[in-house]
C-alpha cells in the first residue's frame, strides 16, 4: 500500500505534530468511485488553502448507490488519490458518513464541491452535520466552484454492465418521467397516514460450521459460531414504511411474555406507534435458519419455527375489528401484511376488507400456513403484491400463463393494480389503466432473498396510495428489492437516502 496511506488513528497522531508546528489541515471526503478532471481541479483548489491536504474515502461497505457499486474497490480508490500530487495523506474512513473522520482530522478548512452549498438539495441530510462538525473543531467549509462532473454519470456511460433489459427500462422510463419528478413524487409520500396490519415475526440466523457426519447415527453435526436477530413480518414493513412517511400505525400481536419484546421496542422505528395485541398463551413468532456463512455467500441448511402456536382470543379479535372498523378511515392506506401464523382470522379479513381506506394485501405462502393462506379470501382490495406461487395457488393454476392469472385475480378482488414479483425475473404489473408492465430485476446477484418481498410490498403500496402510477411505483419497489437481497436477512430497512442515490444513478 502507498506510504500516503494512513488509517484513522495514525492520520489524527500526525496531523496533531503538524498543527503543533503551525501547518493548515485541509480536509476533502467522498467515494471518488471513477476519478474525473474535476476531481483533480477540486483537489488543486484544496490545496490552496491550507498546508496538509488529507482525503478522507468512504470505504465500500457503505457506498449507497445500490447494487454494483462502487465499481472500484476501496483498495483500487485509496491507490489511485495517493498517486495525486497534491493530496498529502489518504484515509479510509470507517462509518457511513464523514462525521467520524472531520473529527479525527480537525480540518481547518473542509472542501466540498459547489454542488453541496444548498444544504436543502443534499439527499442524505448529512451536509449540515458535516458542516457542524468542521465548526465544533474550529475550522470553517470551503465551497470549490469549478468543473463539474458526475461520476454516476460516467460510470453509466463508459463502464455501465448494467443488462440490457434493464437499461432499456430506464431509457423508456426517462422518456416519461423525469429524475426531479420522481423525487418531488417520494418526498409527498412523507404526509401520508399508514396502517400497518399483520404477522409479527422475528428472523433468526444461526451461522454453523459443518463437523460432517457423527461418529454414533447418520445425521450431520456442526458448530454454532454466531447468531444475528432481525425484525421480520409486519415489524420490518412498519420499518420500511417509516423511512417515507412520517405517520406509521403498526397493528400486530407480540407474545406478552415474549423473549424478544423489549428488542422489538427497541429496534422499532421511533416514527411507528405501537397498537400491539399481546398473546396470553404464545411468543411471537421466531423463524430460525441454521446457515453457512463463506464471506457473502450464504447457504440455509434448515429452518424452524418456534412459538405462536394459539393465534388471537376471540376477546383480541373483537378489539382488533373493533379498532379497524373505527379507526382505519383516518388512514390513507391500510397496508396488510398477511403471513398466515395466526393474527387474522375470518372476522379480521371481514373487518379490514371493508375499510373505505386504500387498501393494500400481500398473503404470503410459507411452510408455516402450507398454501392455506391465499387472497382470495379477502372480499377485496385496491392493490395487491404477490410472487408467482402465491398467485397460482390463489388461482389453483400450475400452468397457464401468468397474465392471465393476474387478470383473473384483480378481477375476482375488484382491485385497481397488482405486482406479482418473480426474483431474477423481476415483476410483471397490470391495472386496467396502464396495462401490462414488466418490470426487469435491477441487480444479477443476491446475498440473501429473504425480505425482498416484503421491501417491494412497502415502497409499491405506499407510492400507489401516493397517487404514483403503478409503473413507477413498481419500479421503486424493485428497487427496494434490489437493495434488500444485497443485505443478510433484514439488517436494516430500506432508507430513503440510498434509495434516492440508487435511484439517481440509474436516472442519470
Amino acid at each position: 500500500m502507498h506510504s500516503k496511506v494512513k488509517s484513522l488513528d495514525e492520520i489524527a497522531a500526525i496531523l496533531e505534530k503538524k498543527r503543533a508546528a503551525g501547518s493548515r489541515v485541509v480536509q476533502c471526503h467522498g467515494v471518488f468511485d471513477l476519478l474525473h478532471p474535476g476531481h483533480i481541479r477540486h483537489f488543486h483548489e484544496a490545496k490552496t488553502k491550507g498546508d496538509t491536504l488529507v482525503v478522507t474515502l468512504t470505504p465500500d461497505r457503505f457506498v449507497n448507490k445500490g447494487p454494483g457499486r462502487p465499481v472500484f474497490s476501496e483498495t483500487l480508490r485509496l491507490e489511485s488519490l495517493a498517486a495525486i500530487q497534491d493530496i498529502d495523506y489518504v484515509v479510509l474512513n470507517d462509518a457511513p458518513d464523514a462525521i467520524t473522520a472531520i473529527e479525527k482530522v480537525k480540518p481547518n478548512v473542509y472542501v466540498k464541491g459547489i454542488e453541496y452549498a444548498n444544504h436543502g438539495k443534499d439527499v442524505t441530510g448529512k451536509i449540515s452535520e458535516e458542516v457542524k462538525a468542521v465548526e465544533q473543531g474550529g475550522g470553517h467549509v470551503h465551497y470549490t466552484d469549478d468543473l463539474v462532473f458526475s461520476s454516476s454519470l460516467l460510470l453509466n456511460q463508459h463502464f455501465d454492465t448494467t443488462p440490457p433489459e434493464v437499461s432499456a427500462f430506464v431509457a423508456g422510463l426517462k422518456q416519461e418521467i423525469s429524475l426531479e419528478e420522481i423525487l418531488e413524487k417520494i418526498e409527498s409520500l412523507k404526509d401520508l397516514k399508514v396502517l400497518i396490519v399483520g404477522d409479527a415475526i422475528i428472523d433468526e440466523y444461526q451461522y454453523v460450521e459443518p463437523l460432517g457426519q457423527t461418529g454414533k447415527g447418520n445425521h450431520s453435526v456442526a458448530k454454532c459460531l454466531d447468531r444475528e436477530v432481525f425484525l421480520g413480518g409486519s415489524l420490518i414493513i412498519a420499518n420500511h414504511v417509516a423511512q417515507f412517511s412520517d405517520h406509521v400505525t403498526l397493528l400486530s400481536a407480540i407474545g406478552k411474555n415474549c423473549p424478544h419484546k423489549t428488542f422489538i421496542q427497541d429496534n422499532l422505528d421511533p416514527k411507528v406507534e405501537q397498537e400491539f395485541v399481546f398473546l396470553e398463551e404464545s411468543t411471537t413468532l421466531v423463524k430460525k435458519r441454521y446457515v453457512l456463512k463463506d464471506g457473502k455467500t450464504l447457504s440455509k441448511l434448515f429452518e424452524t419455527y418456534s412459538g405462536q402456536e394459539i393465534g388471537v382470543s376471540s376477546e383480541q379479535t373483537g378489539r382488533v375489528v373493533e379498532f379497524i372498523k373505527k379507526k382505519s378511515t383516518f388512514f390513507d392506506l391500510v397496508l396488510v401484511a398477511d403471513f398466515g401464523n395466526g393474527f387474522t382470522n375470518t372476522p379480521i379479513v371481514q373487518a379490514l376488507s371493508a375499510t373505505t381506506s386504500f387498501l393494500a394485501v400481500n398473503t404470503q405462502t410459507n411452510s408455516g400456513n402450507r398454501g392455506y393462506n391465499t387472497i382470495t379470501k379477502y372480499q377485496r382490495a385496491d392493490y395487491i403484491s404477490l410472487n408467482e406461487p402465491e398467485l397460482r395457488l390463489s388461482m389453483h393454476d400450475k400452468s397457464s400463463e401468468i397474465e392471465g392469472l393476474a387478470v383473473d385475480v384483480l378481477e375476482i378482488m375488484h382491485a385497481q393494480g397488482i405486482s406479482v414479483t418473480r426474483g431474477i425475473r423481476g415483476a410483471l404489473c397490470f391495472s386496467k389503466q396502464e396495462g401490462f408492465i414488466s418490470l426487469p430485476a435491477f441487480v444479477s446477484q443476491s446475498i440473501d432473498r429473504i425480505g425482498a418481498g416484503d421491501a417491494y410490498l412497502s415502497l409499491s403500496s405506499l407510492s400507489l396510495a401516493g397517487g404514483i402510477p403503478l409503473k413507477f411505483a413498481g419500479f421503486l419497489g424493485a428497487l427496494g428489492a434490489a437493495m434488500s437481497v444485497q443485505m443478510i436477512g433484514n439488517q436494516e430497512p430500506i432508507k430513503k437516502a440510498p434509495l434516492i442515490k440508487f435511484l439517481t444513478r440509474m436516472l442519470k
